[in-house]
């Protein structure tokens, strides 16, 4: 099977931060190396022994933090989700796909955390399945989709730049799995039953959609294609 553009541009991420890496811990080695050389001029010029021992410190310090960076960087698994598979997802009776929304991205919402070089995406989803029940939002496992690697948002490159990796992912899964196995493979979070659904809006100019909950609980989507938009629009009975 062809490797998805989605999936090897998430390699081409880790192996072009990773080599950015490399290159920091060369250029923090070669600075450390001049702030000991300082380190030691001040030694025979004598001065106070806090003062060279400062500069040692920051020294060993530089190194280290680039060390770490690096290491956290190289080791990003990007094949598995941060989020466990669910065991089982609860479906009602006769619960069965109406709608499909891909290449969406959650907005308004605290998306990332990244420390030292490794991060995750607390809010990955990157589809909308509407059933005759229910909306659902859906994380489509592409390589990387959850992950941070040196500031660079896997899963928002591949919302940006991977439309048509997405799309096929998805109706992949609903051709060969199960409902319940497409929902427990893409972590489905189910938003809210079509009953609980008291407002939606979009905005045409950035292509969203605003969905809100009977208990003012809002949901925010960017959609990233037009086509899909208009059909939100229809989907929600949006003027």
């Amino acid at each position: 099977m062809q490797e998805r553009k989605a999936d090897s541009m998430a390699q081409t991420v880790k192996q072009a931060q990773t080599a950015k890496g490399v290159h920091g811990l060369l250029a923090s080695i070669v600075f450390a190396a001049i702030i000991v050389v300082i380190a030691l001029f001040t030694i025979l010029l004598g001065a106070k022994w806090y003062i060279p021992a400062i500069m040692f410190f920051v020294a060993a310090a530089v190194v280290l933090l680039s060390v770490v960076s690096l290491k956290r960087t190289s080791k990003v698994d990007l094949d598995t989700l941060n989020e466990p598979e669910p065991e089982n997802v609860a479906l009602e009776q006769g619960e069965a796909v109406a709608h499909v929304i891909p290449a969406v991205m959650r907005y308004l919402v605290a998306r990332s955390t990244e420390y030292m070089g490794a991060g995750k995406v607390h809010h990955p989803e990157n589809a909308l399945i509407v059933t005759n029940k229910a909306v659902w939002a859906l994380t489509v496992p592409l390589a990387g989709v959850d992950k941070v690697v040196s500031g660079q948002d896997i899963g928002k490159l591949q919302w940006m730049l991977s439309y048509k990796d997405i799309s096929d992912k998805l109706q992949e899964m609903l051709t060969s799995l199960s409902l319940e196995e497409v929902f427990s493979q893409g972590r489905a979070k189910r938003l809210m039953g079509l009953e609980e659904l008291r407002e939606a809006k979009t905005r045409p100019l950035s292509q969203d959609i605003r969905l809100v909950r009977s208990d003012g609980k809002t949901f925010r989507y960017s959609i990233r294609v037009k086509e899909d938009y208009l059909k939100a629009k229809e989907i929600f009975n949006i003027s």
